[in-house]
């Protein structure tokens, strides 16, 4: 019997903006940086209603039961080395700083820890449409799976035609000011560092590593702020169309 796992826990939430939105620098501030394109995920024309994001946490050695998708999956390995199998395909080693994809109905034979020493962190955002699960296992996990669940992100109550999924990566440099409009949904996670997020008529908020927000509206636009003249900050960002 097909069992679908809903949510266990929560954990702040925040995401940046990348390659597709309009970036325009602040008075006084250097350009930004280039962003890296790491994945683009094809998958059939969708009416995307909600972004469900999660963050998994796996121990040494922890290996995920055989699952489906029934939302395409894309995301990014935040620490360790991931076995990753799909059915029909070779396994292969996804390594921090690598994004992934899951395409819907095919059995996800290995997403494993591959380290017997190190514990492993990816964060994935499932596609739905309305009423679709996050995930779906042939049988109840036999060892827990500690998934730190995000707020959903709305799409709106009639959703948005999705039928691609680019993941990029953006180094904002250390005292960086620069402004965001989006031009597609775009959501994200900050990777390293600590910045400041900006919408105008909202309160800031300083978003450190392992969180995540979004610019879910066409047009929305955000101000992004690396505050400390030292360090560097990294943001991998989903932009949907």
């Amino acid at each position: 019997m097909k069992k679908s796992v809903k949510s266990i826990g929560t954990i702040a939430f925040t995401a940046i903006l990348t390659a597709g939105t309009a970036v325009a620098s602040a008075a006084g501030a250097a350009p930004s940086e280039s962003s890296i394109k790491l994945l683009t995920a094809n998958f059939a024309p969708r009416q995307v209603v909600q972004v469900e994001v999660g963050d998994f946490h796996f121990t040494p050695g922890q290996a995920a039961p055989i699952h489906t998708h029934a939302a395409p999956a894309v995301g990014y390995v935040a620490k360790g080395m991931i076995i990753y199998q799909l059915a029909g395909g070779k396994p292969q080693i996804l390594r921090a700083g690598d994004a992934f994809f899951e395409p819907t109905g095919t059995r996800v034979l290995r997403f494993d820890n591959a380290s017997a020493t190190e514990e492993a962190i990816f964060i994935d955002f499932n596609l739905e449409q309305a009423g679709e699960p996050f995930i779906v296992f042939e049988e109840q996990p036999a060892q827990a799976i500690d998934r730190r669940t995000l707020p959903t992100i709305s799409l709106g109550d009639t959703g948005e035609n999705i039928q691609q999924a680019d993941v990029f990566t953006t180094d904002v440099k250390p005292g960086e000011t620069f402004a965001l409009k989006a031009a597609e949904p775009t959501l994200g996670i900050v990777a390293d560092g600590v910045i400041e997020f900006r919408i105008e008529g909202e309160t800031a908020m300083r978003i450190a590593a392992g969180g995540t927000f979004s610019l879910p509206t066409v047009g929305s636009e955000a101000t992004i702020i690396n505050g400390s003249t030292e360090a560097p900050a990294k943001l991998i960002t989903f932009k949907l169309q």
